[in-house]
């Protein structure tokens, strides 16, 4: 994924939790701060920095390339019946994979290649809920929309060290964790971010992906998505939300808003689990994806689209339905844990 899709799908994201709604007041700080979308959905890449390891979760079932008998661990299957019923909502990634062959047989992600991309959601995730019980005293009562009896009183009458909570995070500082999150849920839709055939392992060439794929394939993603001056929403800027998500280039497959198939559900379903087991499912369901769809060493995205020019289409829309969802589901848990 690049900044425009990553971008996009945040602020895609922000408009199906306010059509959702189930949390007026994060959708009000979220729009608060929207201009730092484009930075802030970019920072795990820019400033961060922790592609290596925190973006990825890389699986395999091949023996040579795991170091171990994987074979023999049959309890590391997870078939599509067992996905189905952890992952809630409409997931079209996985209705895509569902007759993946890796499904049936044990498969793991890599001891030291695989990365621990599941680690950084439930991290930043539970950082956020810290972040709002440590915001700065306004936001806290605003957020629950009650004020403590200690603050009901005369303020003039309390000592200056009782009329702080905690004023440590901004409200800007928390909605850029927002952002920020949703860069690692979308990350994990990215098949090969989850496939230790993928070039970027360092194990055995045997089996491996051309260099190209990857990056060629997020190439190709980010030109059917709005331009950055688009994106970059400034208070000198005349378009909204709505009319920023819908600039989408004349010759985008991006069909999430005029294709039912595609369509966004506003009724977000909640996980089964925390973030960590709700993105271990995630990133197993693109692992099966990315077996079932590059069959092949095809050497560059264009090589992928003249094979399967339909199928490239049908699956960039799930990959992007399914990412957007996500990233509502994963802020709405991460907001109602504060309030809870």
């Amino acid at each position: 994924m690049k900044q425009r899709a990553h971008a996009w799908v945040a602020l895609r994201s922000l408009k199906l939790v306010s059509d959702s709604n189930k949390a007026a007041k994060l959708v009000e700080l979220l729009s608060y701060y929207v201009s730092d979308v484009w930075e802030g959905a970019w920072l795990p890449d820019t400033l961060i920095v922790d592609m290596q390891y925190g973006h990825i979760f890389k699986m395999d079932s091949d023996p040579q390339r795991l170091g171990s008998d994987i074979s023999q661990q049959q309890w590391m299957k997870v078939p599509y019946t067992q996905l189905k019923k952890k992952l809630k909502g409409q997931r079209l990634c996985l209705e895509y994979a569902k007759d993946s062959p890796v499904l049936k047989e044990p498969y793991k992600s890599h001891p030291t290649d695989g990365g621990h991309l599941p680690n950084r959601v439930i991290a930043i995730s539970q950082t956020i809920a810290d972040m709002l019980k440590m915001s700065d005293y306004p936001l806290i009562f605003y957020a629950r929309g009650e004020k403590s009896k200690a603050f009901a009183d005369d303020l003039m009458a309390h000592k200056v060290k009782d009329l702080s909570v905690s004023p440590i995070f901004s409200p800007r500082e928390i909605a850029l964790m927002f952002f920020i999150l949703a860069h690692y849920i979308t990350d994990g839709h990215m098949p090969l971010h989850c496939d230790l055939r993928d070039f970027g392992n360092d194990r055995s060439t045997v089996g491996r992906l051309p260099r190209e794929l990857h990056p060629s394939i997020e190439a190709k993603w980010e030109s059917y998505f709005p331009e950055k001056n688009k994106l970059m929403l400034h208070e000198y800027l005349m378009e909204s939300i709505d009319e920023v998500v819908n600039s989408l280039p004349n010759d985008s497959i991006i069909g999430i808003e005029k294709d039912d198939k595609y369509r966004l559900n506003p009724a977000i379903s909640k996980t089964t689990g925390d973030e960590w087991q709700e993105m271990v499912y995630i990133t197993r369901t693109s692992y099966a994806l990315s077996r079932k769809w590059i069959d092949g060493p095809y050497r560059d995205a264009d090589a992928l689209v003249a094979a399967k020019s339909e199928e490239f289409k049908d699956i960039t829309n799930c990959i992007f339905h399914d990412a957007v969802e996500s990233v509502a589901r994963l802020w709405l848990k991460a907001w109602e844990r504060f309030l809870d």
